[in-house]
């Protein structure tokens, strides 16, 4: 059965005529034209469709990597009210012991993102998301999925998502050199994967020298590996020495997101600075206005993100975050 426009204006929807399903192959176009309302520009509807269909098709996201949740109407699959995507990572996770020299080693997990959530402007206002969000949980993030943590990225301020069980963590942005070749990118991947796993391992070593009980802290951080940069690069790269950075054009807010900065110990500041200098470069040649950088590692001015992409964190079961650091805290692990 299928809802006719006009016919859809009249139903009262309430959480009690609404299912949570998984979304088929032309739910999740539908998805896309509603949500492509409201995000496709600067590309026109069909351009934005086939970017989320090539999306779906990445190694990240493909043979379930991304499963697409909807919100529908218990009699019509396609009046969809709500809708979100869950996509799945790889994470680090070093969690010392309680007693001095007892560290566990540092273990590979799997986690999640959630993203593009969406509700039409028609059905707003009425906590349909919020209910979505809490199904998701219950019936795919704390169970199906065997996550232990998932983060999501807000563009609706701090509060909503902290009232559902999602903390924001803050993550300071800069407003205002040789390039990468496809072929250079895996490579550097797995270097940086291999850095950040070594980090929290020495992580764990301090944590295992201190004395029992003084502040242990969880240290998640999600792999930067190369399924994660493809899936951005297929959305829309540098090195010099041991310093490189790679971004994206973020078009639809007219900004070069970096999503990856990462300063070589044997290089200076001036290798950063250049690296920074090209991205300005492209930004201008681009006509983009503003570069952000994430995690503020760089020794430069920032403020702290509050228009949009606020990094929100969860973990299994609601988990109390207060020992929880997240490390590397930057734009590659958007979604």
């Amino acid at each position: 059965m299928s809802t006719d426009a006009a016919a859809v204006e009249t139903i009262t929807i309430t959480k009690d005529n609404v299912v949570l399903a998984e979304a088929t192959p032309q739910q999740r176009t539908l998805t896309w034209e509603l949500n492509g309302a409201s995000w496709a520009g600067p590309m026109s509807l069909d351009e934005y469709i086939g970017r989320e269909q090539a999306l779906s098709e990445t190694t990240l996201s493909a043979n379930g990597g991304t499963r697409y949740f909807i919100l529908h109407h218990k009699s019509d699959p396609n009046l969809i009210v709500s809708a979100c995507e869950v996509l799945t990572k790889q994470a680090l996770v070093a969690r010392p012991s309680s007693g001095r020299g007892t560290a566990t080693a540092v273990d590979t997990v799997p986690s999640y993102g959630l993203a593009s959530i969406f509700t039409p402007p028609r059905f707003r206002g009425q906590g349909l998301a919020s209910h979505m969000l809490r199904l998701v949980q219950e019936e795919a993030l704390d169970t199906s999925l065997g996550a232990s943590f998932g983060t999501l990225y807000s563009d609706i301020g701090r509060s909503f998502y902290a009232r559902l069980g999602w903390p924001s963590f803050p993550i300071p942005q800069l407003t205002q050199v040789k390039l990468l070749t496809d072929d250079d990118v895996p490579e550097l991947c797995a270097r940086d994967c291999a850095h950040l796993q070594a980090k929290l391992e020495r992580l764990l070593g301090a944590a295992a020298a201190a004395p029992a009980g003084n502040g242990e802290k969880r240290h998640v951080a999600f792999l930067p590996d190369f399924k994660q940069m493809s899936w951005h690069f297929a959305r829309a790269s540098t090195v010099g020495g041991d310093s490189w950075v790679y971004w994206d054009h973020d078009l639809r807010e007219n900004k070069l997101k970096i999503l990856r900065a990462v300063k070589g110990q044997k290089d200076g500041a001036l290798a950063m600075q250049g690296l920074l200098r090209a991205a300005l470069k492209e930004a201008q040649e681009w006509g983009l206005p503003k570069v952000l950088v994430g995690g503020g590692k760089l020794a430069l001015a920032f403020d702290e993100r509050e228009d949009g992409s606020i990094p929100s964190l969860r973990w299994k079961g609601g988990e109390s975050l207060g020992d929880v650091v997240w490390e590397e805290n930057e734009y590659y692990a958007w979604c």
